[in-house]
């Protein structure tokens, strides 16, 4: 594993090197954008508020200044802090955004406008500019404007309604923020083909990504069940609703998930099980039999799977090609053989304090693989730098410290 440290600000050329991004987006969705894209080698200038800095420094837990929201989505990013309050703060916007490929937001409905950081108003700094909106209901609509957060628009687009145990249970959201990440994901693929049409055609566009899109997006196998069906998907906790066995299973010792989509699979997993009947069972020959009548199948698995500790099993399914895998914790996830192999987590020093082991991005390039470009800034680091570089002069840079527009 390589160690990133303060000392090291030379960016690794990669697939973005010399774009650079005016990110003003707050929280997780938009900065996990701007992540993914300064490991891609963008230059992300991060624009933050003077004093207290960006909300998510202050979401922990903590190790020393540096809070785990933080530290992992703002790797490699350079911060300036700037009043957006304070109309020289916004004109100092505007002038920084004339040096920039990609300006990105997540202001609520209509408060770009209202600050004059909309996109007519950057566009006419910078005409071929990416105009980046990450918003929680859309750029239009009756709920433009509402404010929303990722738990908010999984129980708004149905997610909640699927995710927790079957019976009587609440719905549940999901434990991992999947609409913030996940828009994250969708605002930086926008960017990315709005880039390459930019260099094919030398114009700009908007680009657009909300939560309340991802979640319709993430919950279309279960839209589509609806209608055909005729009736609401329910909760399934570990189980699934198009295949079964599949979910967790008690071994002697603790849980294992096990996954049959097929019905090949289903008799390589009855070899497995030692041949129970379950193959010549007439209730269990198709994976459509099976799903409906999947308590008695399991029934029937779980006196057997509670015979032998989950780590034997796992043995014997894996020699007979059955997808399984222990349910682990996040340490074990850390430990994991395969996290190792993969170099998945890399170690970015935090000034002062223990270093953090920080996930890469799940894409691997052959020729310009993304990388992280350094540690996480400390707030206003890089100001001064910023605004010599966006055409300010000394007395200009000292004129916006001293009125309190810049950090």
């Amino acid at each position: 594993m390589g160690l990133h440290t303060p000392e090291a600000p030379e960016r690794r050329p990669s697939v973005l090197s010399g774009i650079r991004v005016l990110d003003l987006s707050t929280i997780v969705a938009g900065p996990a954008a701007s992540m993914t894209l300064s490991d891609l080698g963008a230059d992300v200038i991060k624009v933050e508020r003077p004093g207290t800095g960006e909300d998510s420094r202050a979401m922990g837990p903590h190790r020393g200044a540096f809070g785990a929201y933080f530290t992992t989505l703002n790797r490699g990013k350079r911060s300036i802090a700037i009043a957006l309050s304070k109309p020289a703060g916004r004109e100092a916007v505007l002038r920084l955004a004339s040096t920039c490929d990609v300006f990105l937001e997540n202001f609520r409905g209509g408060k770009a406008a209202a600050m004059g950081l909309d996109e007519a108003s950057i566009r006419a700094q910078k005409p071929d500019i990416i105009y980046a909106s990450l918003s929680a209901y859309g750029p239009c609509g009756p709920d433009f404007t509402r404010p929303g957060y990722d738990a908010i628009l999984q129980a708004r687009t149905g997610i909640m309604s699927v995710t927790g145990a079957s019976g009587d249970s609440a719905p549940m959201r999901s434990g991992v923020s999947i609409l913030d990440l996940g828009t994250g994901v969708w605002m930086a693929l926008g960017i990315l083909a709005a880039l390459l049409e930019r260099q094919r055609s030398g114009k700009g566009q908007r680009v657009d990504a909300s939560l309340f899109q991802t979640g319709i997006m993430l919950m279309s196998y279960h839209l589509l069940y609806r209608q055909f069906a005729n009736a609401n998907p329910t909760r399934q906790g570990a189980r699934h609703t198009a295949f079964a066995p599949y979910g967790q299973f008690e071994a002697e010792d603790g849980p294992i998930m096990i996954g049959i989509s097929s019905d090949k699979a289903f008799r390589r997993l009855c070899e497995a099980l030692g041949n129970l009947g379950l193959g010549e069972d007439p209730r269990f020959r198709t994976n459509v039999d099976r799903v409906r009548n999947v308590d008695a199948l399991e029934q029937l698995m779980c006196e057997t799977l509670r015979t032998k500790p989950a780590a034997e099993w796992s043995e014997i399914f894996d020699r007979h090609d059955i997808a399984n895998d222990p349910v682990q914790n996040a340490v074990q996830v850390i430990e994991d053989r395969q996290t190792a192999a993969l170099n998945q987590l890399e170690e970015v020093a935090l000034n002062g304090e223990a270093p953090a082991l920080v996930p890469r991005l799940p894409i691997g390039l052959s020729a310009t693989p993304p990388e992280i470009q350094g540690p996480p800034p400390a707030l206003g680091q890089h100001s001064r730098d910023i605004l010599r570089e966006a055409g300010f002069d000394e007395s200009e840079i000292e004129d916006l410290i001293r009125g309190g527009v810049c950090g």
